[in-house]
């Protein structure tokens, strides 16, 4: 009975264990099979993100001053009606 119990133990973890092979195999090919597609892409990321850093540095650069010289002009309006 014990010796039963421990051959179905090591049959279901052969099983597991087979499987996780496979599946670390499949998913290593497939990684190896999109390759060239990835770099492609992590290099359009990249670029997008460089894009996207310069024009909210130069946005963000003139967006400052507008937003200081209305809160100033504001100010000084609501000084001056009092």
């Amino acid at each position: 009975m014990i010796g039963s119990a421990f051959m179905l133990m090591f049959v279901g973890m052969s099983v597991v264990f087979i499987f996780l092979v496979l599946l670390n195999l499949a998913m290593s090919l497939l990684a190896y099979c999109t390759r060239g597609h990835t770099s492609r892409e992590q290099a359009a990321l990249a670029e997008e993100e460089l894009a996207r850093k310069r024009k909210k540095k130069i946005s963000t650069d003139t967006g400052d001053i507008v937003t200081q010289t209305a809160v100033i002009s504001a100010a000084v309006h609501a000084f001056r009606s009092t």
